[in-house]
C-alpha cells in the first residue's frame, strides 16, 4: 500500500501524547485520588481501570498547538487512542476530554481502537507500542513516530521532523 499525497493522515494518541497520563497513582487528580487509591486496593484492579479517571486529566503541554500545526503542514489529524476495557467510563470520559480540550477538532476524528495498526494513514503518532502502534509502520508508506523516545521527546522534535 502506497500513501499518496491525498492521504496525508497524521493519527495521534492521546494518553500520553496529547493528554498527561499518570503513570503512578500518585500522580491522579487529587479530586479522585483517595477514592481511586481504596478502589484499587479493594479490587485489585490498575488505576486506569477506575471509573472518570480519563475525565480529569490535564492536557500535555503543547499537543493542541501541535494539531494545529499538523493541520496547517498538510496533515489530516485524527485521534487514535485505545479506552481500557476495564474502565466503563473512559470512551465517554475521552470524548469528553476532546470535547473540552480540542474544541477545533472535529468530535468525529476521535477513533477508539485497540488495533491501530488497521488504520491507513500516513502516521501515527504514539508513546507505546502496544496495540498496534509499533506495528503501524509495517505497511509501505505509513511511519510510526515513537512520542517520547529519544529521537521524538516532545512535541517540538515531532514537528520538526515533519517540517510542521
Amino acid at each position: 500500500m502506497t500513501i499518496s499525497s491525498d492521504d496525508m493522515i497524521a493519527y495521534v494518541d492521546m494518553d500520553g501524547v496529547l493528554v498527561d497520563f499518570p503513570y503512578n497513582i500518585e500522580d491522579v487528580d487529587q479530586s479522585i485520588r483517595e477514592e481511586c487509591k481504596e478502589w484499587c486496593m479493594r479490587t485489585n484492579n490498575h488505576h486506569s481501570d477506575f471509573d472518570g479517571l480519563f475525565s480529569t486529566l490535564p492536557p500535555v503541554l503543547g499537543g493542541a498547538e501541535a494539531l494545529v500545526r499538523l493541520e496547517a503542514g498538510g496533515y489530516t489529524v485524527y485521534l487514535l487512542s485505545t479506552a481500557p476495557w476495564g474502565n466503563h467510563s473512559s470512551s465517554s470520559d475521552k470524548r469528553r476530554w476532546v470535547e473540552n480540550n480540542l474544541p477545533n477538532l472535529p468530535i468525529k476524528r476521535l477513533i477508539l481502537s485497540h488495533r491501530k495498526d488497521l488504520n491507513r494513514g500516513a502516521l501515527l503518532i504514539d508513546d507505546r507500542p502496544n496495540n498496534g502502534a509499533k506495528e503501524f509502520g509495517d505497511f509501505e508508506g505509513q511511519r510510526w513516530l515513537h512520542f517520547g523516545s529519544e529521537e521524538f521527546p516532545d512535541w517540538e522534535s515531532v514537528l520538526t521532523e515533519l517540517g510542521c
